[in-house]
């Protein structure tokens, strides 16, 4: 498994991730709002599933303020961000675990680039920006059409499943507080 046993960034901080954002997409209307396509919805679950793979129980600031390796491959640029979605394309070059081998070139590169946006933008280092744009983009009467607008939505949304425990009844919440408390501090 690529998900180490952090106490807060781990296999079950990722699948509650991609099950809320199932949620946010589908059973909760987003994809009635906005025109997800198949290839949309694939990557947006697998980036559910991938936003912290490979997580080592730091944050960007910390690989950035102690120049750790991971910092300088990414030039103090969404760090972890980008090293989730290397290590998982990475991994995808293993026919075994290529979830995207059956896709067209065209497909797949859509995929990959939906993907790399909407996993980059759990940074939170870009919260501001990202939700700036997004409250901009929801005072325009067009309708959610463009890839750019898509990938805001999906982006949104992911941002949503990531810092959803916040919105759990009081005791889940506190447990998923405690974990990240545990790894941070």
């Amino acid at each position: 498994s690529g998900y180490h046993p952090n106490p807060y960034h781990n296999s079950t901080h990722a699948a509650d991730v991609t099950q809320i954002l199932h949620y946010i997409l589908f059973p909760g209307g987003m994809h009635n709002m906005i025109n997800i396509s198949p290839e949309d919805a694939l990557a947006s679950i697998i980036s559910g599933a991938i936003h912290d793979y490979d997580h080592p129980g730091f944050n960007n600031n910390f690989h950035v303020r102690t120049n750790a390796y991971l910092s300088t491959l990414y030039n103090d640029r969404s760090v972890l961000e980008n090293h989730h979605c290397a290590s998982v394309f990475e991994l995808m070059k293993n026919p075994k675990f290529n979830l995207l081998a059956s896709l067209s070139n065209e497909q797949r590169k859509d995929v990959r680039d939906t993907i790399v946006d909407v996993v980059l933008s759990t940074d939170m280092g870009n919260h501001a920006k990202i939700f700036q744009t997004f409250r901009k983009r929801l005072q325009d009467d067009a309708e959610w059409q463009h890839k750019e607008d898509i990938r805001l939505a999906l982006s949104i949304a992911i941002k949503m499943a990531d810092i959803s425990n916040t919105a759990r009844p009081q005791h889940l919440y506190l447990q998923w507080a405690k974990k990240i408390a545990d790894e941070f501090y």
